[in-house]
């Protein structure tokens, strides 16, 4: 559970340097924009595998019963938080009336598998993104962060990104087994 807790804890401090304008800007001017974005990618990954890693590790111990509804919900919440992620790397009216589309769909994400889990590591794990979903878009709001102004853009990109926010969960349902050792239902 160790190494799960600290990759989440250097997930979310990487996270934050760019939420640090003065921090953010001191690394990229010692290191270079882009040797800058390589560490922080090479970290991110980093952080990633430590969850993954220290997640298969942790007990399954389990900390309360997840609701009868909890598994229902998530196969609701889950496709709209990947159509939150994908609308929030095109040009999308979905863009410009969510404040924070991805830390948005984070968090539902989180937050759906919170409701169909109850073990101990499913809590840390996904308690540890919704956090940190809420502590980046809190930070965001404070700096004044929000969605472009910009003209509204042609339905199409609306169309594109639930498409493919609802291809990768049907992807994700038919996988999950194979891909995360836990069966959808």
């Amino acid at each position: 559970m160790a190494l799960l807790a600290a990759g989440l804890a250097l997930f979310l401090a990487i996270h934050l340097i760019p939420s640090l304008p003065r921090l953010r800007a001191a690394l990229a001017g010692q290191l270079g924009e882009k040797p800058y974005r390589g560490v922080f990618s090479v970290v991110a990954f980093l952080s990633l595998a430590a969850i993954v890693w220290g997640f298969s590790r942790a007990p399954l111990d389990l900390v309360y019963m997840s609701p009868d509804w909890g598994r229902l919900a998530a196969l609701f919440l889950v496709p709209l938080a990947l159509v939150l992620f994908a609308a929030a790397r095109m040009p999308t009216r979905i863009r410009s009336l969510v404040r924070h589309p991805m830390l948005l769909g984070v968090l539902l994400w989180a937050v759906a598998h919170l409701l169909a889990n109850g073990e101990a590591r499913s809590v840390v794990l996904f308690g540890g993104f919704a956090l940190i979903a809420a502590i980046l878009a809190i930070s965001a709001a404070a700096r004044g962060k929000g969605p472009p102004m910009q003209p509204a853009p042609r339905m199409t990109m609306d169309i594109v990104s639930i498409i493919a926010g609802l291809v990768a969960a049907g992807l994700l349902a038919g996988f999950h087994d194979v891909l995360f050792g836990t069966p959808l239902m």
